[in-house]
């Protein structure tokens, strides 16, 4: 029996003591979104995150998203980054504190499936595991995309609710783990205390990523599949990786928006909310994050150049076998040429045998020399003329300035003068 949707929640342990397993709860759109625990993660399935009718704008309305982020073009982007605060304006301070804080990204990573002898042990991302529901239309395709989007909203002093859609399927497992084994507990006057354990996920996922397409690259140079069948492989294997390449780059850049809103939501806290040695971490923490990203950028831009490789070497190696082959080809034809050449000599009309039946030339024979050598010097003049052309042209012709020249000088020189001797 077919499940209605459902709407996954992690959140902390009532007594404080880390964070609860991941339960299932039914979703029914905004209402489900209500009832959220004050500090939560909440996960929804593609297949269950509401159609731009009206009814995603309303559940996105909930965390102060925009509902221009619920239309066609934000949600096939490959990434953005957008947010939106509100301050206290009755404050008589100078600076005004900030009260609320939505946010809203978005991440893809393309999960190719899983080769004979991976480099990691990490689960297959292409179906989706049975008591999910398999996803059949990708594991025909060989590859999934996660179109992971975040929205986020933090209220002052600690309310902080995180929506993710289209995340991997182990996402709350792995991330309650991540939770619990923290050295310090989440920091809910932060805005972004969230934030930073829920990206280092989605930075794994990306490490999964670039390896899930490394790992066919490396089978293709061990494998050398023969010449023929090796170009639809490198071809599909080339677009998974330029896609990598292309969402790790726009990931870079979401994470390079968020720590600058970041930076700016922490300036806006009021005095005493967070420490300067906290602020300082979760800056450091975020750049470090970027750096992880730029250097799988980095490694899938290698697993680009090395297919580059394999289709060089394809290449190199249809020359060598059609040079091998036009080789062959010409051993063949001189092997029968002198063959071919006194066949037709002895075949001609100046060879005859008598009636004694001794052999008999007419002495006529230098005709055939006399045209045959003449046409033969002609074809190789053509043939030459044809290949090299060009450089024949400009040899004569350069010949030819220099004759000219010189004939121009001496043309010119003046005649040596004539003495007239008296007598």
């Amino acid at each position: 029996m077919a499940q209605g949707p459902q709407i996954t929640v992690l959140s902390p342990s009532p007594t404080g003591s880390g964070w609860e397993e991941p339960v299932a709860r039914p979703f029914n759109n905004v209402e489900a979104i209500s009832q959220l625990p004050d500090q939560c993660y909440a996960f929804l399935h593609v297949r269950d995150y509401p159609p731009a009718d009206g009814r995603r704008e309303a559940l996105l309305a909930h965390f102060g998203v925009p509902s221009y982020v619920a239309n066609r073009t934000c949600f096939e982007l490959s990434a953005y980054f957008g947010s939106r605060a509100t301050y206290n304006e009755e404050s008589t301070e100078e600076k005004k504190p900030v009260t609320s804080c939505t946010t809203w990204f978005r991440c893809l990573a393309k999960m190719v499936r899983k080769v004979t002898d991976p480099h990691e042990e990490n689960p297959e991302y292409v179906d989706d595991p049975p008591e999910i529901g398999a996803d059949s239309v990708a594991g025909t395709k060989g590859y999934r995309w996660y179109e992971m989007s975040f929205f986020t909203r933090w209220v002052s002093p600690k309310k902080c609710q995180v929506l993710c859609v289209d995340t991997p399927w182990d996402l709350p497992g792995e991330l309650h783990k991540a939770l619990n084994t923290r050295d310090t507990p989440l920091e809910f006057r932060d805005p972004f205390a969230m934030h930073a354990d829920l990206m280092d996920q989605v930075i794994v996922y990306c490490d999964i990523a670039v390896w899930r397409v490394r790992d066919p690259v490396r089978e293709l140079e061990k494998k050398r599949i023969g010449i023929g069948g090796i170009f639809q492989p490198i071809h599909d294997i080339s677009r998974h990786a330029i896609h990598t390449s292309e969402v790790l780059e726009a990931a870079a850049e979401t994470m390079s928006d968020l720590k600058k809103c970041q930076t700016k939501m922490h300036e806006a806290l009021p005095d005493g909310g967070l420490t300067i040695t906290y602020r300082q971490q979760a800056k450091e923490h975020v750049q470090f994050q970027i750096s992880l990203v730029k250097a799988l950028k980095l490694r899938s831009d290698s697993s680009r150049e090395r297919l580059k490789n394999e289709v060089n070497l394809a290449f190199n190696n249809m020359s060598r076998q059609d040079n091998n082959v036009m080789k062959s080809i010409a051993l063949l034809t001189m092997i029968f040429l002198p063959a071919t050449f006194f066949s037709a000599l002895f075949s001609t009309t100046f060879f005859t045998f008598g009636d004694d039946g001794g052999w008999e030339v007419s002495d006529k024979l230098w005709i055939y020399w006399a045209t045959i050598i003449p046409a033969t010097l002609g074809v190789l003049i053509i043939w030459g003329f044809w290949l090299y052309g060009p450089e024949i042209r400009d040899f004569l012709k350069r010949y030819t300035n220099k004759f000219t020249k010189g004939m121009a000088k001496r043309r010119k020189k003046p005649a040596p003068a004539t003495v007239n001797k008296q007598p």
